[in-house]
């Protein structure tokens, strides 16, 4: 399940509701690709294989990544980075076939 918050406005006149329209559909930032891959970590394998490999202690990318694509000095991989590198290892192979701990394992392995 994933919980999406909203906000609702009640009982605007139609000039109101034609503004927040105009603002909410012109000028709304989007969200960036690591957090998009992060929320579809449940359904997504390499997305979630990604996130496993930033967030486990037992990652060489533990604490070395970030997951919402905001980059400091001391996190400068993206969870799109990590996403990236997972589509390479696993294009045109058959590891694309295996269950995503098997490809996490791999990939630690390969780290």
């Amino acid at each position: 399940m994933l919980h999406v918050p909203f906000l609702a406005f009640h009982w605007l006149d139609e000039d109101e509701e034609i503004k927040f329209f105009d603002i909410i559909n012109t000028k709304a930032k989007g969200i960036g690709t690591s957090l998009s891959r992060f929320l579809k970590r449940e359904s997504d394998n390499l997305s979630w294989i990604a996130t496993q490999l930033i967030i486990d202690p037992n990652s060489p990318l533990y604490n070395k990544g970030t997951l919402i694509g905001k980059r400091t000095k001391e996190k400068h991989i993206t969870l799109q980075n990590v996403y990236n590198f997972l589509l390479l290892l696993i294009k045109n192979t058959k590891i694309a076939e295996l269950p995503k701990e098997k490809i996490l394992n791999i990939t630690l392995t390969l780290f």
